[in-house]
This record gives C-alpha cells, sequence and structure tokens, in this order.
C-alpha cells in the first residue's frame, strides 16, 4: 500500500467521523425541537400576538370563552379609515409590524392633556394605544396621540 493512497485512506475516515458527528448533533437537535413542539398547547394565531403573550397571560386557551386580555402597541399611524373607524398603528424595523385596532365610541382619545375624537389621529402621527384582543377584532381602549403627523401643518389644525 502506497504513502498516498494511506493518506486518501486517512482523510477520508477523519472526513466519515465529522460526518457521523455531525448528523448525530442535527438528530439530537431534531429530537429537542420535536419534544418542545410537542410539548405547547395550540395555539390560535391572533394577529399582533406572540406565541409567549398567549402563554404568559395565564389565559387558558382551550376553554370555549375567552375573556378579553389587554395589549399595547406603539407606533406611528400608517391608515386612518373614518367610514370603518379602523387605525393601523405600524412599529418595529421600518414599520413592518402593525395592528389594526377598532376605534368604538368607548374608546377614549387623549390629544396632550385634552380628550379629543377620532378625527385628531392621522396618518403619520405617533400614537401609544391600549387594546383588548376579542376574537376577530382588536379593539382600541385607548389611544394617545404623543405627537401629530409633521406633514399636517399648524393651518390645517385649526
Amino acid at each position: 500500500m502506497s504513502v498516498d493512497f494511506q493518506r486518501l485512506a486517512e482523510v477520508r475516515a477523519r472526513q466519515s467521523s465529522r460526518r457521523k458527528r455531525w448528523l448525530r448533533s442535527l438528530s439530537a437537535l431534531g429530537v429537542v425541537a420535536l419534544v418542545v413542539a410537542a410539548s405547547q398547547p395550540a395555539v390560535p394565531l391572533v394577529p399582533g400576538r406572540l406565541l409567549s403573550s398567549w402563554l404568559r397571560s395565564g389565559v387558558s386557551l382551550l376553554s370555549p370563552s375567552v375573556s378579553p386580555v389587554d395589549e399595547e402597541a406603539r407606533g406611528r399611524v400608517a391608515i386612518v379609515e373614518p367610514a370603518a373607524r379602523l387605525i393601523r398603528v405600524s412599529s418595529g424595523f421600518l414599520g413592518l409590524t402593525s395592528v389594526d385596532l377598532v376605534v368604538t365610541n368607548d374608546t377614549l382619545i387623549v390629544v396632550g392633556d385634552k380628550e379629543g375624537g377620532f378625527g385628531d389621529i392621522r396618518d403619520g402621527g405617533e400614537v401609544r394605544a391600549a387594546y383588548e384582543v376579542r376574537p376577530g377584532t382588536l379593539r382600541a381602549k385607548r389611544v394617545e396621540v404623543v405627537r401629530d403627523s409633521p406633514l399636517a401643518s399648524p393651518t390645517s389644525m385649526r
């Protein structure tokens, strides 16, 4: 057996053992992922909510009547639809995370130190909103206009 052939056999043996170690690690990771996935309860996906917030809320997800859970959204108003009384609050990196909130007559709208109305919420304005999760909708309980839209001029606010 030549020296070159022996080196080639050694290299192949090392590669084979590395491959086996990598596959064992990968299979162990897969088993852990399966155990974690199997131990999690089936959680319905709700816009603007994370799995961890469902688990932290303490709400029984398997009960037929889920009570409303309060959440908060901060960011810029991307869309205002007066006819539907709907606002979209965008936040996160480049505004990629957004929450559509329904503004009802019971929603408290605060502008500065005063109570405002739906007309005080403008595109591009910065808001902080508290809302509750209801089946199919997110209802705003309080919308605080932190900073008005930079596009709104002082004359258009009169």
